[in-house]
């Protein structure tokens, strides 16, 4: 079987073509003869040269988010339609699943063409995509009522977990970044909606150490500009509130040549992520490579995995979460969390769902 994963590149892009990358490579592991086809994000004619390539395949896997390919995800359209004189078969991966009870800021004439377009856009995923795959029960949910899509074309695979990622003793990872005590680490999207200025405004009654591990600026958001500006608020409210020997920031330059990251979920005793929206994560699916249970926000993700799994303790409210991060770490409760991410781990392992995309792309 001939096969093609369709992602951003690294450069461009690096949440889903992480993601992606590691993906493809397990799946080739199962058999699969699995190719990249990679573009640069918000830049359409990089993949659009590379149509008669795919056509070539006998399933194509693509990455799907709204507007990764710029232009408020109109190319999409261009794709599936130019796929559709292929022989091909279309496997597509919704990372978002925007709900039409959503509230937009704005007008409500934008609302409204923001709303028609993904219905568009959605249709079109349909109708030419022969399975469509999703990471969560819940947005199999939102596909189905809202947008009228035959459950039975819609497949729930978890966010696979890197299996092998590598492992740093706790206490020697505390060394060598000079911390002490319980680390509680913030790391991902520098961006408003990812709320971590929640954390930071009542780190005084969380403790040391909350330690926030950024990059200056942001390849996944595509606005530098905005990370910085978000980076400095939170920076700012420390200085304001006199929260320095609560809150450290590690601001460097981490990336796949340097990938400190381990280190630091290695040095973490919990990972907290506070976001405001969230269909997915993949600060989420390192955590759980990395044994580190999770304190999460009241949305539907977390909630789900908390209750499936239990190696996530939910914060119903913005203030709750000083009380949750206590509770979780009374050795018995965080004891329960560890148990609950190796389960995760032993059911969404990348190599168990490259053999579960193997058996779907050869029943299409």
């Amino acid at each position: 079987m001939k096969a093609a994963m369709v992602f951003p590149t690294r450069e461009s892009e690096k949440a889903i073509s992480g993601y992606a990358m590691t993906l493809r490579d397990n799946i080739k592991k199962s058999g699969v003869d699995m190719d990249n086809v990679t573009y640069t994000a918000g830049k359409p004619t990089t993949l659009f040269n590379q149509i008669s390539k795919l056509k070539k395949c006998e399933v194509v896997h693509i990455q799907h988010e709204y507007n990764l390919l710029g232009n408020y995800g109109l190319p999409f359209f261009v794709l599936y339609f130019l796929l559709f004189f292929g022989n091909c078969k279309v496997v597509t991966t919704m990372h978002t699943v925007l709900s039409l009870k959503e509230e937009f800021r704005g007008s409500k004439v934008k609302t409204f063409l923001r709303k028609m377009l993904y219905i568009l856009q959605n249709r079109v995923i349909n109708w030419f995509s022969n399975a469509i795959v999703v990471h969560t029960g819940f947005l199999k949910e939102t596909l189905a009522r809202e947008y009228g899509i035959n459950r039975s074309k819609i497949i729930v695979f978890p966010q696979g977990i890197i299996e092998d990622a590598p492992k740093y003793d706790r206490n020697k990872m505390k060394k060598e970044f000079k911390l002490s005590g319980p680390v509680y680490l913030i790391t991902g999207s520098m961006v408003p909606d990812r709320g971590h200025d929640i954390i930071v405004r009542q780190a005084d009654k969380i403790g040391k150490t909350v330690l926030i591990v950024a990059n200056p600026g942001s390849v996944n958001d595509r606005n530098s500009d905005r990370t910085r500006k978000y980076l400095e608020e939170c920076e700012k409210i420390v200085q304001q509130k006199k929260f320095n020997k609560f809150v450290r920031f590690d601001v460097s330059d981490i990336s796949d040549k340097k990938p400190e990251w381990w280190k630091y979920f290695s040095a973490a005793d919990l990972v907290l992520l506070p976001y405001k929206y969230g269909h997915g994560s993949g600060i989420f699916a390192h955590s759980m490579a990395a044994r580190r249970p999770v304190i999460g926000s009241n949305v539907k993700f977390f909630n789900e995995i908390a209750k499936n799994f239990g190696c996530v303790a939910v914060a119903k409210k913005e203030e709750d979460y000083p009380q949750v991060i206590r509770n979780a770490m009374k050795p018995a409760n965080y004891k329960k969390l560890v148990e609950g991410c190796e389960k995760y781990v032993s059911e969404f392992g990348l190599s168990v769902l490259a053999t579960k995309y193997q058996k779907l792309y050869q029943s299409l």
